[in-house]
């Protein structure tokens, strides 16, 4: 356990158990499909406006500063779209590091964001193979519970929280630590 990322969040008396990363931080959720989908859709309209700006170059009559600064914003957004924006992402994903301990969970994000949980005795945890070939760990707990966020209220089942973009090795692992766990929140 060489990884010294989550000891500064460690609770007093802690100490992990099992901790790790993702290994697969190539993929990207379905949000940021979209949002490479929209920064091509971006390149697209780069191309078409410049194409119908060049060709009609000599007719614009005071026209092409507007038609220049289409082609500027829509060839922006596609390098913040499609190029910067997936970029960052998987940035902060290989900066995601998991880990356990004796009665925890715990998922620190971009190096930033910290989410400790506990799983009660009837959570379950499942280990699931994605198609890109990376493994997560999921913790699904059954009970409906309410969440209150800003001035809306949400009543339901909770998502699915977990470990995901792991090895084979370190979902078995995972696995392995967090049933260990099961029931043993404080």
């Amino acid at each position: 356990m060489s990884d010294t990322a989550l000891t500064p969040h460690l609770l007093p008396g802690d100490r992990l158990t099992w901790q790790g990363k993702p290994t697969h931080t190539r993929a990207l959720g379905k949000g940021f499909a979209i949002i490479r989908f929209v920064g091509w859709g971006m390149l697209a309209c780069f191309a078409l406006f410049l194409a119908l700006g060049l060709a009609n170059l000599d007719e614009m009559e005071g026209t092409f500063a507007p038609w220049l600064g289409v082609v500027l914003l829509s060839g922006g957004l596609f390098v913040a779209f499609a190029l910067i924006a997936p970029a960052y992402a998987r940035a902060a994903n290989a900066r995601t590091r998991y880990g356990v301990t004796r009665s925890r969970a715990m998922i620190l994000q971009s190096g930033r964001d910290l989410k400790r949980f506990t799983i009660p005795k009837d959570g379950r945890i499942t280990r699931v193979e994605g198609k890109d070939g990376a493994w997560s760990v999921l913790i699904q707990v059954p009970a409906h519970r309410t969440a209150q966020r800003s001035n809306t209220e949400h009543s339901g089942p909770p998502n699915p929280i977990g470990f995901g973009g792991l090895s084979e090795a370190d979902a078995i692992a995972a696995e392995t630590a967090l049933t260990a766990i099961r029931g043993k929140g404080r």
